[in-house]
């Protein structure tokens, strides 16, 4: 099974978003859960080639791995720092985003210790209420600025909950907060924007966003046609085929039932492979240009589809079959399993043939 991700529309992704910024803010990338499953070491480097400098990872085994491959960026570890990672943070040269008093006073007794004002991130909450000080204890910051003195803090962010969602006024609630609290902790530059956030009016912006699916083909405004390069695509060869007749059922539980005589392909394709169950009866693929419907249930290393009205001289065995690519984007996708992107691509098993393109000449690294 061949998963294609093409790193020329991953930069022309970070292009887009940066000239729509250009002039107000920088355009950092995340790369959390290995670059949203495609690939966190090779996608950065093309990236890096790009003039991006700045990345944001989930945790300290990330942040790690990313630093193995790129010496001169700035990387922003989001989970934060504890009294035993700090010393890796140190190490490895990374700027943990502090999210609690509690990760404050251990990164400032590092810096004590160390002599040297550490680099950090301040993460305040504004409504997520998942990560980040909270109002209480933001409140308290204020009023206790020193607590950040032995460290430089070079960046101050808070994260939108509701960016995507049009009619939400969630989003001028968090703005209106977030700038007040830069009112009363005027520290370092400002980051607010997600994705979503990136393609609401440029308020949003402050002096860097944090793209994250967007750089890997996601739709950031759901309610508009998506500006974003469609990265990923995924083909499976075709298995086997077989003829069926009125009644016959197919896949465990025989969720499905032909209505008429026809033709049912198997492909090697499952949910081992993050192609969700949910996928089941609902999903579609494409063999050639005929687009074809999962029937059945979708099982650990197989799914079924009615390929009835597929001319046979395009079913056999090997024959390529897309279920994520051109024809079928991310986000449509993602939809039909009750799902979003974000999920869909992180959940890309290891069972790939990972293939990158890269430039107009579709140079190719295979991995």
């Amino acid at each position: 099974m061949n998963l294609t991700i093409n790193l020329s529309h991953i930069v022309a992704n970070y292009q887009l978003i940066n000239e729509r910024v250009a002039g107000g803010a920088r355009t950092a990338a995340v790369v959390k859960a290995n670059a949203y499953g495609l690939g966190c070491v090779e996608v950065a480097k093309a990236l890096v080639a790009a003039h991006c400098r700045e990345f944001f990872v989930a945790n300290l085994d990330e942040a790690v791995e990313l630093r193995s491959a790129q010496k001169d960026v700035t990387i922003y570890v989001l989970d934060g720092v504890t009294c035993t990672t700090a010393a890796a943070m140190l190490e490895h040269n990374l700027i943990p985003v502090l999210n609690s008093l509690e990760q404050i006073s251990c990164w400032a007794k590092s810096a004590e210790l160390h002599q040297k004002a550490l680099a950090a991130c301040v993460h305040l909450d504004t409504g997520m209420n998942r990560t980040g000080l909270g109002a209480d204890e933001t409140a308290l910051l204020i009023a206790e600025p020193w607590r950040l003195s032995p460290l430089n803090v070079v960046l101050v962010l808070s994260h939108l909950a509701s960016a995507d969602l049009v009619d939400s006024n969630q989003n001028l609630e968090q703005l209106s907060l977030f700038r007040k609290y830069r009112q009363q902790l005027p520290l370092g530059a400002a980051s607010l924007a997600n994705s979503a956030g990136t393609f609401l009016d440029s308020a949003y912006h402050f002096d860097v966003v944090r793209p994250g699916v967007a750089l890997y083909g996601g739709n950031p405004a759901p309610h508009k046609a998506n500006p974003m390069r469609q990265v990923v695509s995924l083909t499976a060869p075709l298995l086997q085929v077989r003829n069926v007749d009125r009644g016959d059922r197919v896949g465990y539980g025989a969720t499905h039932e032909f209505s008429r005589k026809g033709k049912v392909a198997t492909v090697p394709l499952g949910y081992a492979d993050g192609f969700f169950r949910s996928f089941s009866n609902s999903a579609f693929a494409y063999v050639g240009s005929v687009k074809v419907p999962l029937i059945g249930r979708v099982s650990m290393d197989l799914i079924t589809l009615d390929v009835s009205d597929v001319a046979d001289s395009a079913l056999y065995v090997g024959a390529p079959v897309e279920v994520l690519g051109t024809q079928l984007t991310v986000d449509e996708v993602a939809h039909n399993a009750g799902t979003i992107a974000h999920e869909l691509l992180a959940a890309l098993g290891n069972r790939y043939k990972r293939c990158y393109v890269y430039n107009r000449s579709e140079q190719t690294q295979n991995k």
